[in-house]
């Protein structure tokens, strides 16, 4: 083969890896587009709940004094009644055809006593729905706060909620992470978010196969905790999807629904610093909700350096580690660059190529070596030549982690969160 056919055939290759890798970069362009666009529509939700909860402590306070008169002047009604029901009798008994209020003497005898529980009933729920909108509009500053685990309050929840589960005949299946990392919260709080969304999805299961799974977990990446509560009832209506976390939105009016469980449910866990999401799954599919917590362990972002004669290649690197949005990222164009930058600045990992001018990949790796203040920082080689005896180079010295180039993007991650574990 000719000298022009070789770099005929290198040229070629070189334009099948930018093919490529520009069209991962247009795929994580995409991501990256989708992940803003929904983290917009929570920041929408988030100031939405927020300035309900305001209008919501108004309502609650301006009801709450009213409703308070009505369930005192009841039971006086009901002594007052029981005191002139005789009285009462007694006129009708000597005045058939004597009206009281346009109702007849036997109907009251009858009928107004339970109306008079009827109106305390429906005040007293009114009282309920009061103290459930107060309890809304203050989950946003829950004060008292402790280390606790998240598969305690799974456990805790799961108790008080026997009684509604076992009168359904659902069953329960659990698949907890085990040592998950604390989180700071109160316990009675988010024992309440998973009582509420697993009574939710209790109440959505009409049919005899009833199943609820929850599960826990923890995610390295952000630091987060997980829990996922998945059933299989009947799903929910498109109709409420979008609207599902707000006051009041609720397809369970006939059982005396109010629409209030979820809404506090959000509050509660953006009050904890958290996420919660819906997945929407159809009717009949089942319903599947995800709360992510923050722990202890939320680590700062990691410090990365970058370095590559390429400056295409630093841009593709540097875009594609963006999209976690956890990593201080910064750049160096040669060997040389980086050993300088190295002297002042200690990155927790560098992603470093091996062929570049003047000073290669083997030479910085020399020097960090020679250098015990960069003991502990990790080190990706990158290369498009997999079999060069450079490798060998960097693996005497203890440089063993390589990355293919074209390397895929999951790769990339994979390997990163593996080496910064390790820290």
């Amino acid at each position: 083969m000719t000298e022009n056919e070789l770099d005929r055939e290198h040229l070629a290759q070189q334009l099948a890896e930018a093919c490529a890798e520009n069209r991962r970069f247009e795929s994580r362009v995409r991501n990256t587009e989708i992940a803003l666009r929904e983290a917009e529509q929570r920041l929408q939700q988030a100031q939405k709940m927020e300035t309900l909860g305001t209008l919501v402590a108004g309502v609650a306070h301006e009801i709450n004094n009213p409703i308070n008169l009505i369930l005192y002047n009841l039971p006086l009604l009901q002594k007052i009644w029981a005191d002139l029901l005789p009285a009462m009798i007694g006129l009708a008994e000597s005045a058939p055809e004597r009206k009281f209020g346009g109702f007849s003497g036997d109907f009251l005898k009858d009928n107004l006593a339970q109306l008079i529980a009827d109106m305390e009933m429906a005040a007293n729920r009114v009282t309920k729905i009061v103290a459930d909108l107060k309890n809304f509009s203050r989950q946003s500053n829950i004060a008292e706060k402790h280390l606790l685990n998240i598969n305690t309050a799974v456990k805790n929840a799961l108790r008080l909620a026997q009684t509604t589960l076992r009168k359904v005949a659902i069953g329960v299946r659990l698949d907890l992470a085990p040592d998950l990392p604390e989180i700071e919260g109160n316990l009675q709080s988010i024992e309440q978010v998973i009582l509420n969304i697993v009574i939710n999805a209790a109440q959505a299961i009409d049919h005899a196969r009833g199943e609820i799974l929850i599960q826990t977990g923890f995610s390295l990446k952000d630091g987060r905790v997980h829990l996922r509560v998945t059933d299989n009832g009947r799903g929910v209506s498109p109709a409420l999807a979008d609207r599902i976390f707000l006051p009041f939105v609720t397809d369970k009016q006939a059982q005396g629904g109010t629409g209030l469980g979820l809404s506090v449910t959000y509050s509660i866990v953006q009050a904890h610093g958290g996420e919660i999401f819906f997945e929407k799954r159809g009717e009949g599919s089942g319903t599947a909700f995800t709360v992510q917590l923050p722990t202890l362990l939320k680590r700062q972002a990691a410090k990365i350096l970058l370095v590559d004669d390429d400056p295409m290649v630093r841009q593709i690197l540097k875009e594609a580690l963006a999209i976690p949005r956890c990593y201080l990222l910064e750049e160096a164009a040669n060997g040389i660059e980086a050993s300088i930058r190295l002297g002042t600045y200690r990155p927790e990992l560098l992603i470093l190529d091996v062929f570049m001018p003047e000073m290669d990949g083997v030479e910085v790796c020399r020097s960090i070596k020679a250098e015990p203040a960069l003991a502990g920082m990790k080190v990706i080689i990158t290369t498009g030549f997999p079999g060069h005896p450079k490798l060998d180079e960097l693996a005497a010295l203890g440089f063993t982690t390589v990355l293919t180039k074209p390397f895929n993007i999951p790769d990339l991650f994979r390997t990163v969160e593996q080496l910064l574990a390790e820290r």
